[in-house]
């Protein structure tokens, strides 16, 4: 059975990009433009990772991650982001991201964040 992917990003590029790279892999990808619209298809039986973008419109990516905590999710969540700086490295850690990963970044380091964040969920 595959692996599934939640990408969960505001720029359709990006989505389509790590759509491609995951589903070359074998993951079965399921994208997003918003928090808010992973969250209304959320449920707490979803397998696989989160690939979650900090700069979303309406609720920000570590209100996202705060939230899928609150509800007890076992998702790992990998941080995305453009702009990396300590604060939001921090928070994001502390709100229990999986990882964090600055973009640019190649599809080798994400595929191994997510491998490693798979692995470690089992």
């Amino acid at each position: 059975m595959a692996e599934h992917i939640y990408i969960v990003d505001d720029d359709e590029a990006v989505r389509d990009a790590l759509r491609a790279l995951f589903e070359a892999y074998g993951f079965t990808v399921h994208d997003f433009a918003s928090g808010t619209e992973f969250l209304r298809q959320y449920a707490p039986t979803m397998q696989g990772c989160v690939l979650l973008d900090v700069n979303l419109p309406g609720m920000d990516g570590i209100q996202v991650l705060k939230l899928l905590a609150a509800s007890g999710s076992h998702l790992p969540v990998i941080i995305m982001t453009a702009k990396s700086d300590d604060q939001t490295n921090a928070h994001a850690m502390a709100a229990g991201a999986a990882a964090f990963v600055q973009k640019p970044f190649g599809s080798g380091q994400l595929m191994g964040l997510v491998q490693d964040a798979l692995h470690r969920r089992h």
